[in-house]
């Protein structure tokens, strides 16, 4: 049974594009090897990542991550076993959103700050159940 990690944490360091597009070429290479397959939002220095896979391989990936030098304050928000993976065909997925957006996904105000967002989600599981089903919508609303 696939294994779903949904996290988020502060960038060490604001990123620009050219560093997020390579931490996301490494981040897809490494999840292909390792049979893992998510989806990365990154909006106002934070990110907010969805992981799928293997129970080992994800926790796995997240000790790494957690001790990455480029994530600060990493917080899981929901984990936890899962009938199938929702993001199968992504080995890391990217999708561009605005502070906005993503608390419209949690069911939150627009007027909020993403640190704020991130708590209620946190304390609301559910919410971060939302979350992936609407950047799993934007994904599959692509061409």
């Amino acid at each position: 049974m696939p294994y779903q990690t949904i996290y988020s944490s502060k960038s060490a360091t604001p990123m620009q594009m050219d560093e997020l597009e390579e931490l996301l070429e490494h981040a897809r290479n490494s999840n292909a090897e390792r049979g893992i397959t998510g989806a990365l939002v990154y909006v106002d220095g934070v990110f907010l990542q969805i992981l799928e896979g293997e129970l080992e391989a994800v926790q796995e990936l997240m000790g790494k991550i957690s001790k990455d030098f480029r994530h600060e304050t990493v917080t899981v928000l929901k984990e936890g076993a899962i009938p199938s993976a929702s993001f199968s065909d992504w080995e890391m997925a990217y999708v561009s959103a605005t502070r906005e957006q993503v608390a419209e996904w949690a069911g939150l105000s627009g007027t909020i700050a993403i640190p704020e967002i991130v708590t209620d989600i946190r304390q609301d599981p559910r919410r971060a159940t939302q979350v992936a089903k609407s950047i799993l919508s934007v994904l599959l609303s692509r061409p």
